[in-house]
């Protein structure tokens, strides 16, 4: 079959010809016609990330679109290496049927920066509503997405730290966090934006210097004041900035900070996973939820595979 073919780590795909996935127990063969190229994506084949192969060749992608024997359209779930999604057909451990409001190229793209969205905020801080939740990253796609999750979700109030200025200007936020200051004036910022109750819920897309300037607001200014019972949950979900940060140990003593990550390592339930995601389809078919894309063929694979790295636009590979 058809496939995007990962013969080098660090080097984008090759098109070329593939053996046909065999399904496992529980697997089922989808007819792919769509699957985007995520970070996730680059940073398995770039060799970076935890999942990253040890053997090849692989197709790379873990999610996508196509029809199941029956001519259902589903959004699929592939992370059984060799065979991922970006081929004519893939092996899918699950799926969720895709509402027919929603193409294919928007259906393949937007999932993935949704789950990195709506993940943080219900299946590891618990958000309850009324809190009030900060987002680093906003300006991103999935901290776009996040802003809205959050408010579909009941949050009080909705606080956007980003670079882009331009951009948290369009976010409807309730305060903004300019994160080109640095140090202590970014620190005072974190602290101004909280108000009087505080931060209870903080997903963080970025790590390294903010999240320790927020660090230090949180200990100097003991933000932790009027935390309800679950205490503060600060969820990372990537290092956009930087791998590591230091963390000094007054802040987990004088702060009531619970610090979580969310990733592939920790996702829910598979059944609960097919619940946000046909909650998240039935936003965007409501278009209360969108994402912009970018259609090339699975030919064009090694071409394109950086097109849109650094871009707010998804590039989607057509499998047909």
């Amino acid at each position: 079959m058809k496939a995007a073919i990962v013969k080098t780590l660090d080097a984008p795909p090759v098109f070329g010809q593939f053996s046909e996935p065999m399904p496992l127990p529980g697997e089922t063969v989808i007819n792919v016609v769509a699957a985007g190229i995520k970070q996730l994506d680059r940073a398995i084949v770039r060799g970076t990330h935890y999942s990253s192969p040890k053997t090849l060749p692989i197709i790379p992608g873990t999610d996508g679109v196509g029809y199941l024997e029956d001519g259902s359209r589903v959004y699929f779930a592939s992370f059984r290496q060799p065979f991922g999604a970006m081929a004519e057909r893939a092996a899918a451990s699950w799926s969720v049927p895709v509402p027919p409001e929603i193409n294919d190229a928007t259906a393949a793209a937007l999932i993935n920066p949704a789950l990195a969205a709506w993940l943080p905020l219900v299946w590891r801080a618990r958000i309850q509503p009324g809190e009030t939740v900060l987002i680093i990253g906003a300006t991103g796609t999935s901290g776009k997405l996040a802003i809205a999750a959050a408010r579909h979700l009941g949050a009080g109030r909705v606080i956007a730290a980003g670079r882009r200025q331009e951009v948290l200007a369009t976010l409807g936020a309730d305060a903004t966090v300019n994160l080109t200051l640095q140090g202590a004036e970014l620190t005072e910022a974190f602290t101004q934006a909280a108000g009087p109750t505080g931060y209870d819920v903080i997903v963080d897309y970025i790590w390294g210097p903010a999240t320790e300037a927020l660090f230090a607001a949180l200990t100097r200014h003991d933000l932790t004041a009027h935390a309800n019972e679950q205490g503060i949950r600060l969820v990372n979900v990537g290092s956009m900035a930087s791998p590591t940060l230091q963390l000094p140990s007054a802040v987990l003593r004088s702060a009531n900070l619970h610090i979580l990550g969310s990733g592939t390592g920790n996702f829910p339930p598979i059944a609960e996973l097919k619940r946000i995601v046909a909650d998240i389809f039935s936003l965007a078919a409501q278009q209360k939820l969108s994402i912009e894309t970018q259609l090339h063929r699975l030919e064009e694979v090694s071409e394109v595979w950086n097109v849109n790295k650094n871009s707010d636009i998804r590039s989607v590979l057509s499998i047909k």
